[in-house]
């Protein structure tokens, strides 16, 4: 180094950065002139401290202890030897006209026009090129033993512009920089573990979804559509109200209740035929045209406005319709009796094509009450009278109907299995075309259809099932025969075995059945009914029994009259019950007890079904259908919906649990007084819903239940 340089530091101009942290592993080399100081030697430095870029790095963490540093700085090829530095920060900066390469692959490097620059192709970051040494990044980390030398590699040429210029060529130290954070990634493990970190995160993530969804307590209530877990009220129109005080119920009449109904917190109203029959009402399922309201109930305006109130109220409509007879007056029947061979020559079967219809003619013939005509069985092989019916479903569905209870159908008359199939599709067709988000168009068979395709095994059973919504059950309550519960529960939820879609509809009486009242007596009626909105899945509840309605009878031979259980609704201790008005008299008698089981007079019992009603329908444990775990219903053993506990002849305890919601239990005495003791099962139970006025929390070892009894509550483990 020249004199004049001996005692002060040249200044030193930084070179432009080429390499970036992404770069740090490449392999570099540096070919170095200095035609402006000749005299340097490279042998008169001990180390070299490099910045790469924007990383800085102290020199003060160099492990060489010696007092001088090589600096690259100023032009190309230009180089100063510095001494004596001891609080300065000496780097090198590694640009377009500065590369390292490994002494052992200096021979590599290729012929270079430049003087000033021996340059080299860059190499990828990655591990997989062969022959090459570990990036310089990673020997600033290396022990001093460890640490590589570089070569300063001159020109092949001599540069003609600089005759001073004489190239040097020595062996270089890179220092350790133990304060730089470079050092060399395991990318193999480093991509593992993010793909691990991305799996637990979705996991995570499904994990609380699915729990939102399922708890009732923190998610809300398990969404459910407009018929699942929730409660209809079957009515029969002739029967409920009468607004013109002719003795028949009608349409305006119903509109004029429509706030009795809706305080029930029912989901639906399910009408009974209210097609024009052949002697409505006591012939009402004598069809003589599906098309038209029977003149007793009213006009079809009437009905317009039913279905307006009902969806004002949020209440869902659903209409019984039996397709497969009608009356032998019907327009249809009329025209295939009087031309054999005409266009409605295959509209009804023959006794030359399918089953004969007169087994079925002299069972009706057998009520004596019935004046004239009969039923004539639909021929539903034949497309045209496929097409009738569809287009019969859809003037109801354009009229703003919800749904349909399709009747009959373990009598339609059919070919075969397959041929029921396409019609029941056709149906569902019918019925999505017209349903609107959840809005949905419901179809409901009973259980009485299905059985019979179960017992003839069907090909086409878990097929017709996808296509309904609901199953209608009735559930048959005996007293001191309660045992038969449990089977008829685990029957019922074997459909679900078959198909996931519909749901159990249950019932314990209709327009075919006699009345609940009737059959077990007033002292059990709201306990059975209590215990029926317990059960898993959707309910019906059939108009009056919530005030023990009974049949209707003749007071002076106390003989049941024919359809008795269609008997009117009693609404207060009036005058015929203020079914009607004016003076007249109902369609059939008024029962002697309407003093005493109205509405009016029966109001708590109203109401405690009104509570329990809304509470089934906006909780998942009391709201869900039947689900069967793995083979319980042979086993016998966990259901994921409902739990017997206890059943005999006399007392039922049965259990309503969903995952991560409340547990609830009934307790419902069908039979003698008895003190019972459930503390294996239970901590404690507190009532929250008692046919005899308790509300109290219970000692499960002492509980005594009386005869109709019923106490829904939560308990404890």
């Amino acid at each position: 180094m020249n004199s004049n340089q001996t005692d002060s530091v040249p200044a030193v101009k930084k070179i432009s950065m080429l390499h970036d942290a992404e770069s740090l592993d490449d392999r570099f080399t540096t070919a170095l002139s200095s035609p402006e100081q000749p005299d340097i030697e490279p042998s008169d430095c001990s180390e070299i401290l490099v910045d790469f870029g924007q990383i800085h790095m102290d020199p003060t963490f160099s492990s060489v202890a010696a007092d001088t540093s090589l600096v690259l700085a100023g032009n190309a090829g230009e180089v100063a030897c510095m001494r004596g530095i001891s609080n300065g920060d000496p780097y090198l900066d590694i640009s377009e006209d500065t590369v390292l390469i490994p002494e052992e692959h200096t021979q590599k490097v290729l012929d270079i026009d430049d003087p000033f620059m021996c340059l080299i192709p860059k190499y990828s970051s990655t591990d997989s090129e062969t022959g090459i040494e570990p990036g310089l990044c990673t020997h600033l980390l290396e022990t001093d033993s460890q640490v590589p030398s570089y070569n300063i590699r001159q020109p092949h040429r001599t540069h003609e512009s600089v005759p001073s210029y004489t190239p040097r060529i020595g062996q270089l130290t890179v220092a350790k920089c133990p304060s730089i954070f470079y050092l060399r990634w395991n990318w193999a493990a480093v991509r593992l573990g993010c793909f691990m970190t991305l799996v637990f995160t979705m996991v995570s993530m499904l994990c609380v979804v699915i729990r939102l969804v399922a708890s009732n307590e923190t998610g809300g209530v398990l969404r459910r559509g407009w018929w699942q877990g929730t409660v209809s009220y079957e009515i029969f129109p002739a029967s409920f109200q009468d607004s013109d005080s002719d003795g028949f119920g009608d349409l305006r009449g119903l509109i004029q209740r429509l706030d009795y109904i809706q305080s029930l917190n029912v989901a639906s109203v399910r009408l009974n035929s209210i097609f024009s029959a052949l002697d409505y009402p006591l012939e009402y399922t004598h069809i003589i045209d599906f098309l038209r309201v029977d003149p007793h109930l009213g006009r079809m305006s009437d009905f317009d406005l039913l279905v307006k109130n009902l969806h004002t109220r949020n209440l869902r409509l659903i209409l019984d319709i039996n397709p497969s007879v009608t009356s032998d007056q019907h327009t249809w029947a009329a025209h295939w009796l009087q031309n054999s061979s005409g266009q409605y020559r295959y509209y009804y079967v023959g006794n030359e094509t399918l089953e004969n219809i007169s087994e079925f003619e002299n069972n009706e013939k057998e009520n004596p009450s019935r004046p004239f005509g009969s039923k004539l069985f639909l021929n539903w092989s034949h497309s045209a009278v496929q097409k009738e019916m569809e287009n019969v479903l859809e003037f109801w569905l354009q009229k703003g109907v919800d749904g349909f209870y399709m009747k009959g159908l373990d009598q339609l008359r059919q070919d075969n299995h397959t041929g029921l199939h396409f019609i029941m599709k056709r149906w569902r067709h019918l019925l999505d075309v017209y349903s609107k988000d959840a809005n949905k168009k419901i179809m409901v068979v009973s259980d009485i259809f299905l059985n019979k395709l179960k017992n003839e095994k069907s090909p086409n059973l878990n097929l017709i099932l996808d296509l309904c919504d609901l199953i209608d059950v009735q559930l048959h309550i005996s007293l001191n025969q309660t045992t038969s519960i449990r089977t008829q529960v685990l029957k019922a939820a074997e459909w679900s075995s078959i198909s996931i879609k519909p749901w159990t509809h249950w019932h314990l009486g209709s327009a075919e059945t006699s009345r609940l009242a009737t059959r077990i007596g007033s002292s059990y009626t709201l306990g059975a009914m209590i215990f029926l909105l317990m059960l898993p899945g959707s309910i019906s509840l059939f108009y009056g029994d919530e005030i023990n309605l009974q049949n209707s009878i003749d007071v002076t031979t106390g003989k049941t009259y024919n359809e008795g259980q269609l008997c009117p609704m009693q609404w207060e201790p009036a005058f015929e019950a203020n079914f009607t008005g004016n003076g007249s008299l109902s369609w059939l008698p008024v029962r002697p007890d309407f003093l005493i089981n109205n509405v009016a007079q029966l109001n708590v019992n109203v109401s405690l079904i009104s509570q329990v009603i809304s509470i089934k329908q906006n909780s998942s444990s009391l709201g869900m259908k039947a689900v069967l775990k793995h083979d319980s219903v042979r086993s016998g053993k966990e259901l994921s919906t409902f739990l017997f506990h206890h059943i005999d002849n006399n007392l039922v305890v049965l259990e309503r649990h969903f995952p991560g919601n409340k547990k609830y239990v009934v307790f419902a005495e069908f039979g003698k007084t008895q003190r019972i003791d459930f503390s294996r099962y239970f901590s404690s139970f507190k009532i929250l819903f008692s046919t005899n006025g308790l509300s109290e929390i219970l000692n499960v070892d002492q509980l005594l239940l009386n005869p109709g009894t019923v106490l829904i509550g939560e308990v404890g483990r």
